[in-house]
């Protein structure tokens, strides 16, 4: 995991600002404001023991397919994380580092099997990476569909970005219905 030339092929993409309307499920009764599992237990941008990090979606259909594959991954039964509470949150960020390009992504060298692959490593040292240099967070391909993902890294929020919960979507009592995927 060397910082250097990933900080430097991070600086080369630059940042930019993102605001938008964005999904995340949580347990249910849980601040979908938290991002204390994953500083814990890491995530695809974060490692354990790291930093807290919000993993939202841009739509819902992104953020069932992430449930999903989270309990896949766990080797839980979908069953197993309910219930759920699917929330809404508008987000306003200053410096979001894009990696929704497949130019961006080489840039970093960062492949589409990284990308996807359940060996969280090179995504994690990219992020680690980011957040060392004040990115507050990461736009990228959903590794579970075709969606897009976005990892928000809360202590490097800048005093004038935002994080709002502005909806309660649903209460998931039973798995939520995964879209088909051509590949299976």
């Amino acid at each position: 995991m060397a910082f250097p030339p990933l900080v430097a092929a991070i600086d080369e993409l630059g940042s930019a600002p993102f605001s938008a309307e964005v999904f995340r499920h949580v347990a249910s009764g849980r601040n979908p404001r938290s991002g204390r599992g994953a500083r814990i237990f890491g995530g695809r941008w974060n490692p354990p023991d790291s930093f807290a990090v919000l993993y939202c979606g841009l739509d819902v259909s992104t953020v069932v397919d992430e449930f999903h594959r989270l309990a896949r991954r766990q080797g839980i039964s979908a069953d197993g994380f309910l219930p759920r509470d699917l929330c809404r949150l508008s987000v306003d960020l200053n410096s979001v580092l894009d990696l929704r390009g497949n130019a961006a992504r080489r840039t970093i060298g960062l492949t589409d099997r990284e990308l996807r692959s359940d060996d969280l490593s090179a995504c994690q040292a990219i992020g680690a990476a980011a957040h060392s240099v004040g990115i507050e967070g990461i736009l990228a391909p959903s590794a579970a569909n075709g969606g897009t993902a976005l990892a928000v890294f809360l202590d490097a929020l800048r005093p004038d970005s935002a994080i709002d919960v502005t909806g309660l979507e649903a209460v998931w009592d039973e798995p939520p219905e995964a879209r088909p995927h051509p590949s299976g």
